[in-house]
């Protein structure tokens, strides 16, 4: 799968965080997708020094927020041969490219406005030999009207986009019957929803609470948010 380089000297910890996370997670990964972590997480470092693509600034960072965080979402659907996908505001990846190295039969389209972290997704897509990904550089409001996109995706997710109903107007065009957009609880999370009850009605979507383990020893669930598309 991944033929890149592997440096530095917290890389032993941070395998460590990730093999001890993913368990948690109950998710068995191959040693190709472990080197692939490896692979992701050193260029994410190298790249970070010249193009700002998150806010981790260390190894176990990027495992723990970025690759594990990613990795909760697959608590609230079936990973299954043709499904498709869409990440809204991709950004570096994540949480797209973790769920795809772990659930290579997942169709994966990664979407952000910014062009050079659209590059590094395209990079690091190449570094690791992934199939049935690609990147676009847009904003995701413009996919919307492009049957290539509307309707399409029975899973859309959207890690640092917005508020929700930001999301849910981004994110809801995009679904098929029956798909779900998949978020991260926060705090903002609970009061957005129960005002915005009548409109998701409205939309016909429903929303369900997923819980998800947390990500490292001693760390709470992770609340997961899904907002279902009605079939009609």
């Amino acid at each position: 799968m991944a033929t890149g380089r592997v440096a530095g000297d917290n890389g032993e910890i941070a395998n460590h965080l990730l093999r001890q996370g993913l368990s948690r997670l109950g998710i068995r990964a191959t040693p190709a997708q472990l080197h692939a972590f490896a692979v992701y997480r050193s260029e994410l470092l190298r790249w970070a020094a010249h193009v700002n693509l998150t806010g981790f600034k260390s190894e176990e960072a990027i495992v723990r927020e970025g690759f594990l965080r990613s990795l909760t979402y697959k608590a609230a659907f079936e990973p299954a041969p043709g499904l498709v996908a869409v990440d809204i505001g991709s950004g570096a990846g994540l949480p797209g490219l973790a769920l795809k190295i772990c659930y290579p039969e997942i169709g994966m389209l990664l979407v952000d406005a910014t062009r050079r972290r659209v590059t590094f997704m395209r990079h690091i897509i190449r570094q690791l030999g992934l199939n049935g990904v690609r990147c676009l550089w847009a904003r995701a409001e413009s996919l919307q009207g492009e049957t290539e996109h509307r309707g399409r995706y029975h899973l859309a997710f959207a890690r640092a986009v917005g508020a929700l109903p930001e999301v849910v107007a981004l994110a809801e065009p995009l679904l098929a019957p029956g798909g779900r957009l998949v978020i991260q609880c926060g705090q903002e999370t609970a009061p957005s929803l129960q005002a915005m009850r009548a409109h998701l009605t409205a939309l016909g979507m429903r929303a369900l609470v997923v819980q998800a383990p947390g990500v490292d020893v001693g760390s709470p669930p992770t609340q997961l948010l899904a907002l279902e598309k009605s079939l009609r």
